[in-house]
């Protein structure tokens, strides 16, 4: 089914009045949707579909992901931690460790990935 243009717009208005100061603000956002589902205006399900899509995309472009294969030195977790903030000042870290890297770090922000992990270099190796 095809977004309208109407609930397009209201939608990233919605979404706009969710942010204060750049950030998205979880309360404001709480109160917009209980809200649609309260009044329920015409393309109400149009709009909150593409109001989540919009928060989701906001929320997923602040969310870093470092995978290592063995747990990061402190000096190298700060580094790491000091270079994302320089990239973006709101984004959330989440540290995992993933064995199957076989060594090295995958870093993902948003849609981005720097992936310098043994793993990686061998598919590179093996598909070329």
């Amino acid at each position: 089914m095809k977004l309208s243009r109407e609930a397009r717009r209201i939608a990233r208005q919605l979404f706009a009045f969710s942010m204060v100061k750049g950030r998205l603000d979880q309360s404001r956002s709480l109160m917009i949707a209980d809200t649609m589902i309260a009044l329920r205006p015409r393309h109400a399900f149009e709009i909150i579909k593409e109001f989540t899509r919009l928060t989701r995309l906001h929320l997923d472009m602040h969310q870093a992901v470092i995978e290592s294969a063995f747990p990061l030195e402190s000096t190298t977790q700060t580094e790491i931690v000091a270079a994302l903030q320089a990239h973006d000042d709101q984004v959330d870290i989440s540290l995992l460790v993933n064995p199957s890297l076989l060594g090295g770090t995958r870093i993902r922000l948003g849609s981005d990935v720097w992936d310098g992990s043994i793993a990686a270099k061998l598919y590179s190796l093996k598909n070329n």
